[in-house]
């Protein structure tokens, strides 16, 4: 699994941080999330470590926020080593959200990158600010000079200075990577995507993959801020430019239905798939951030249901080959070998015509166990379940909590078929024994 962690936004007048979660409660979170999840391995990469929060001083990235801190520690950035080590306990890996497109003012470095015009600009010569964030104006970085002038190793070189353990972690967040035109000098998108490549290989050659933030399928005719204003977008004929080179985003974005069987989540995955169809019968790697929250009262429950209803199907979907994409709207639906359909009509998952999935009702395989699968139901159900193995005879029941799994009974497996209820909101660890 792969999340983000929202810890920190600048205020609005710029003055201090706003703490969503430090680093004590970050790990709060892991140790639950640990147990929810069974104990496979989770990347959390954390959004707003840096500075006063999210989106503060890109392109720099050499200082971590001090509102974070625990008071035990000499430094914030002893706290972040802290958090990373202690989360290796948790089968977690620890990491940063950093942007490399991004450039404001206030950044230590950001005059470096205006004497090597590493930044997008106008015709008329001037630096062009094509986004605005924390009420600052955000410029955008030229991929092809950013490159060439040497400051993108600095750059990265002095991060790994910064966090080492980012190098034992081999992975990091790199948001909205996306290229633009540069008009003074005239680079094309073309170029800009060979310097992205080149920054990506550098940062491989380091042994550290980048996830990002979309699939990146820029063209050379849009303009920067085509219609109502709103920055370059992605268009959905274009070439799939960093496939092999970033194995992983948020966003699945703008996917055909060929490139959709035709690139395996082996080779790229992700986050949910925006197109709302996809979503439903692909699902898609669950974000976390929008429920991870200390003041979310809710959010263990919120979480249980996500990974049982989003994290847990798309895990067994990626065990299974895309064969075929067929049928439109809420017909659609797509086949995978082993006899699977899922279907975007009422969130059904079908493995030789026995039902896995129902809406929010579901027993599942959980392929990281074997011989286990994961019941869940957000409303409550009685069912019957067929376990598609008819060698079991019993199976032990455990309540899935963030405190542990909770033993609960055993019960007959009767010709492959389980008989189950599940409480409303309840996820249920299924442990079968022949």
């Amino acid at each position: 699994m792969m999340m983000k962690l929202g810890m920190a936004y600048p205020e609005k007048d710029g003055s201090k941080s706003h703490v969503l979660m430090n680093f004590e409660q970050a790990l709060d979170a892991v140790k639950k999330i640990d147990h929810i999840t069974q104990g496979i391995t989770k990347i959390y990469y954390l959004v707003g470590w840096q500075y006063l929060g999210h989106d503060d001083k890109y392109p720099d990235f050499f200082e971590v926020n001090a509102a974070l801190k625990r008071p035990q520690d000499k430094t914030a950035r002893d706290s972040f080593i802290w958090l990373y080590q202690e989360a290796k306990k948790y089968n977690s890996v620890i990491s940063v959200h950093i942007n490399f497109n991004d450039a404001y003012d206030n950044a230590p470095s950001f005059p470096d990158f205006v004497k090597a015009a590493a930044l997008i600009r106008k015709k008329n010569g001037k630096i062009h600010a094509i986004e605005k964030y924390n009420g600052r104006a955000c410029y955008k970085t030229d991929h092809k000079a950013y490159w060439e002038s040497g400051l993108f190793k600095r750059q990265f070189n002095r991060l790994l200075d910064t966090l080492p353990f980012l190098s034992e972690a081999k992975t990091i967040h790199v948001d909205n990577f996306q290229c633009y035109k540069n008009y003074a000098p005239d680079v094309s998108i073309k170029e800009m995507q060979a310097g992205r490549r080149k920054m990506i290989e550098y940062v491989r050659e380091k042994g550290i993959d980048i996830t990002s933030e979309f699939t990146y399928k820029e063209t050379e005719d849009l303009s920067n801020r085509p219609f109502l204003g709103l920055p370059r977008e992605h268009h959905h004929s274009a070439p799939m430019d960093t496939v092999g080179l970033i194995p992983a985003s948020w966003w699945c974005y703008r996917m055909t239905r060929k490139e959709i069987i035709d690139t395996p989540p082996q080779i790229y995955s992700g986050g949910i798939f925006r197109n709302k169809r996809y979503r439903n019968y692909l699902y898609g790697n669950m974000h976390g951030e929008d429920i991870i929250k200390p003041q979310n009262q809710n959010w263990v429950q919120d979480f249980i249901h996500d990974f049982a209803t989003v994290q847990v199907p798309y895990h067994f979907l990626c065990r299974h080959k895309r064969l075929a994409i067929k049928g439109f709207g809420v017909n659609e639906r797509c086949e995978f070998s082993d006899g699977i359909i899922s279907y975007n009509q009422g969130g059904r998952i079908v493995q030789n015509g026995n039902v896995l999935k129902d809406g929010d009702d579901l027993c599942l395989p959980f392929v990281h166990q074997e011989n286990c699968s994961i019941a869940y139901s957000r409303n409550g159900c009685n069912r019957v379940w067929n376990t598609i193995n008819g060698k079991y005879s019993k199976a032990k029941l455990f309540q899935i909590t963030e405190n542990g799994n909770v033993f609960l009974k055993e019960i007959p497996v009767f010709n492959g078929r389980l008989s189950l209820k599940v409480d409303p909101g309840s996820a249920i660890l299924i442990c079968f024994e022949e």
